[in-house]
């Protein structure tokens, strides 16, 4: 079903009626204006709007030059990725949802491996940069779910050996592997 490119939206419309603190937003003909709500009680429940709504507020919001991309960057990448636009995108914060929601337009360049390359791992591997990956705290993440491009000279061995015995027990590398702190994990794993 399209969504109608919108900022105004109809009581009677909603599958849920909203909460009192919104109900003071509609007009007397039952219409409120989304966005000016949104703007004043500085909260945009983006979620709750489109699971309710049939409107595509975001998508309007963008078009009127008038969306929070430092704010709700993660809005356009789970409910209108069409619109996505790189530049105004805030990599820093929200990386991880373009990862799970739309990962052909992940930018490698502009993506938080520092802090989200986890999600890289786990969501869209094909788009995992072993040079960008953070290897030192996400090692774990390519264990589990990506072990096919497990690096042994990146890996980290010393604090997340237990994730390489535990998921893909054939990728230890025993010069490597932290026997100290986790022969417990390689004794479970061999079982």
């Amino acid at each position: 079903m399209e969504r109608v490119v919108t900022n105004l939206v109809k009581l009677d419309e909603l599958k849920q009626k909203p909460c009192e603190k919104w109900l003071k937003y509609f007009d007397k003909n039952g219409i409120a204006d989304v966005h000016k709500a949104f703007i004043s009680e500085y909260d945009y429940p983006y979620t709750w709007l489109y699971e309710n709504t049939n409107i595509d507020l975001i998508k309007w919001e963008i078009e009127n030059d008038c969306f929070d991309w430092e704010k709700n960057s993660w809005a356009v990448a789970l409910y209108c990725p069409d619109k996505f636009d790189p530049e105004k995108f805030d990599w820093r914060e929200y990386s991880r949802y373009i990862a799970i929601y739309c990962p052909d337009l992940l930018v490698p360049e502009k993506y938080n491996w520092k802090e989200q390359s986890w999600t890289v791992a786990k969501y869209c591997p094909d788009k995992l940069d072993p040079e960008k990956y953070n290897w030192k705290e996400d090692s774990w993440a390519i264990a589990q779910y990506c072990p096919d491009k497990l690096d042994p000279e990146k890996y980290n061995w010393e604090r997340y050996s237990w994730a390489v015995a535990k998921y893909c027990p054939d990728k230890i590398d025993p010069e490597k592997y932290n026997w100290e702190k986790y022969s417990r994990f390689l004794a479970r794993a061999m079982v």
